[in-house]
């Protein structure tokens, strides 16, 4: 396990500095969501969103009881954030993407309140998932189809980073994310390598509060870059 500021040789992609610049990202993906649902009260019973504002990059956004997502309190956010590998066919992965987000309604019965998907850069993508339940429900993790995913990660990624946290006060509120904990994994390492990280009294509860126009802009317009998160040391992508 790693203490909250930790730093491990060789690993730049467990750098502390990476979970805060991934809240930032989750933070602006939340504030895109919260702007689109000002006009979803009282309205439709599920939302589908699948965009590209900014450079062709795609944003997939489900909602799949709006209802429970506007009256949600003290939710559990969960961010995903993978290098994709050069050179690998992804489509199987994306297939059993687009397989989760048809599951939806059977996810929702267990607590998922949102699903967003954004590409931050090409092989880049930053996913967030909120749930209305103290932790991640039981039925989200034993699910097949979500269970092939997980299975097949080691083969498209390089390596990736799981957090977990709360959103303070509503989900329609203001409070940002705060993370209580990080999982790295390795799938460049043989075997694969897995940490860690517990943070202790959480990242700062509003890391990044987007403006109005930063939320329309989407979670890619943050211009502060990084150490690539699997690369040697020194070479730079966006967040």
């Amino acid at each position: 396990m790693l203490g909250s500021w930790q730093r491990l040789r060789g690993r730049v992609f467990t750098d502390p500095e990476r979970t805060l610049a991934d809240v930032a990202v989750m933070d602006r993906m939340l504030a895109r969501l919260r702007l689109r649902a000002r006009s979803w009260a009282g309205g439709p019973g599920s939302v589908e969103l699948l965009e590209h504002p900014a450079a062709g990059l795609r944003h997939w956004l489900v909602v799949p009881r709006t209802c429970a997502l506007l009256a949600a309190h003290q939710v559990t956010a969960v961010g995903f954030f993978g290098d994709l590998r050069p050179g690998v066919d992804h489509g199987p992965i994306y297939q059993l993407e687009a397989d989760i987000v048809g599951r939806l309604p059977r996810y929702a019965a267990a607590g998922l309140l949102a699903y967003y998907d954004a590409e931050l850069e090409r092989g880049v993508h930053g996913n967030l998932v909120l749930f209305g339940t103290p932790g991640v429900p039981p039925g989200w993790h034993g699910d097949v189809v979500h269970a092939r995913a997980v299975a097949l990660a080691p083969h498209h990624y390089r390596c990736l980073r799981l957090h977990r946290g709360r959103i303070r006060g509503p989900v329609a509120g203001s409070g940002g994310i705060a993370v209580q904990r990080t999982r790295y994994f390795d799938f460049g390492a043989e075997p694969a390598w897995r940490g860690l990280r517990v943070m202790a009294g959480h990242t700062p509860a509003v890391v990044h509060r987007p403006s109005a126009a930063a939320a329309r802009a989407g979670p890619a317009s943050n211009p502060a870059r990084l150490p690539c998160p699997c690369a040697p040391e020194g070479t730079t992508a966006a967040p």
